[in-house]
């Protein structure tokens, strides 16, 4: 049996399990448009590998023509998957002129048979492809992942290795000898089932490492108000609290709710009430810097630890925060006044969990309250 028909063989069932794989991911795990993406593209992988082996087999120079539309078009969704994970635009207009001036140029160098030339255009353009998604798979704010680094190192040898093609070819230009294409074929016989397999493998865990990341996220988040739960709360302290002490350091938490919710759920329904959680939530978020955590504690008390912030300048952070509130506005609900209570604890020696601050953060926050509430109180101790 041919070589090259047993290679083709074995891409096309590594393409056929991918295809499948990618598109479960898809149905059952948020319809991610990335994953949609890498299906569609192992699926044209599939009809790729039928197209060539026919072709080799069937002396068909029109059936490889159709195997290099094939490859241009599944190695650029591959480019289109990257963009649509990292959340940028995808380039859609210069990949279909390049992909459409490539795809026509390695259709005629089939049709005339013009190996060398078939030889480096398409594999030449997908080599481009695979170094533009390992560049646009790098994270802007935070270092790789273990499975983005394999994705990474897959397709940065995935493009030497159409490089390597591409040259292999160019060996046989204008000589009219078959040494280059040897090569070609040897290169091709020895790597591309191991990176096409490698390639697959350190996709389906760049998915399967999204949706951990993003169970996570669910499991530590509150879908409502998109702050950390207390769950993640307490997590994020106890990692603040320990650099604190490395570092002596000063760590504010503040405990706040809003006066009156209750009323105002009576009064104006629940959906008032969840639209003034959500833009509590919001002004809290937006007044602490980046490294301050912000978490929902339970119903409408919320929790912020502040870094390196004395309770002093915790304060006085709350109070801005305390008189943006009232310029919060309900929808459905104009004629609903908004006010706050905040309650500050400071670190101390003895801390060690976020239970410890919360003692003393909720009874200056009782203090707050009884004082007359719509204020700030800092936790001192009795003299």
């Amino acid at each position: 049996m041919n070589p090259a028909i047993i290679i083709i063989a074995l891409l096309f069932f590594t393409s056929s399990i991918m295809a499948v794989a990618m598109t479960v991911a898809w149905v059952h795990f948020g319809r991610q448009r990335h994953v949609r993406s890498w299906a569609l593209s192992y699926g044209l992988s599939i009809l790729q590998w039928i197209a060539n082996a026919a072709g080799l087999l069937l002396k068909s120079p029109a059936l490889i023509a159709i195997a290099s539309l094939f490859i241009v078009v599944s190695g650029s969704l591959v480019l289109v998957g990257v963009y649509q994970r990292a959340g940028r635009a995808v380039p859609r207009g210069a990949l279909l002129a390049a992909g459409s001036l490539v795809a026509l140029a390695g259709a005629y160098v089939a049709i005339v048979n013009d190996r060398p030339l078939q030889g480096m255009i398409v594999p030449g353009y997908v080599g481009i492809l695979m170094l533009c998604s390992a560049v646009a798979l790098r994270p802007k704010d935070r270092r790789f992942s273990a499975p983005e680094m394999a994705l990474f190192v897959m397709f940065a040898l995935f493009a030497l290795f159409q490089t390597a093609l591409a040259g292999s070819a160019a060996l046989e230009l204008g000589r009219g000898t078959s040494a280059g294409m040897a090569t070609y074929r040897a290169v091709m016989a020895l790597c591309l089932p191991s990176i096409y397999v490698g390639s697959g493998v350190a996709a389906v865990l760049v998915v399967a490492g999204d949706l951990a990341h993003q169970l996570r996220r669910q499991m530590l988040h509150d879908p409502m108000t998109g702050v950390l739960n207390r769950r993640g709360l307490e997590e994020a302290a106890a990692g603040a609290i320990a650099n604190a002490h490395r570092h002596g350091r000063p760590l504010a938490l503040v405990v706040c709710d809003l006066d009156g919710f209750k009323a105002l759920n009576d009064g104006f329904g629940h959906i008032a009430g969840d639209a003034a959680l959500r833009g509590f939530a919001q002004l809290l978020k937006s007044a602490v810097r980046r490294g301050d955590i912000v978490g929902r504690m339970g119903g409408d008390e919320f929790g912020l630890l502040l870094v390196e912030t004395d309770a002093v300048a915790a304060a006085e952070v709350m109070e801005r925060v305390r008189a943006e509130v009232a310029c919060l506005r309900l929808p459905g609900a104009a004629d609903a006044r908004l006010n706050a209570s905040f309650g500050v604890a400071q670190l101390d020696g003895s801390d060690r969990e976020l239970d410890d601050l919360v003692a003393r953060a909720d009874k200056a926050l009782y203090d707050a309250k009884n004082a007359g509430k719509n204020r700030v109180a800092i936790w001192r101790e009795a003299a």
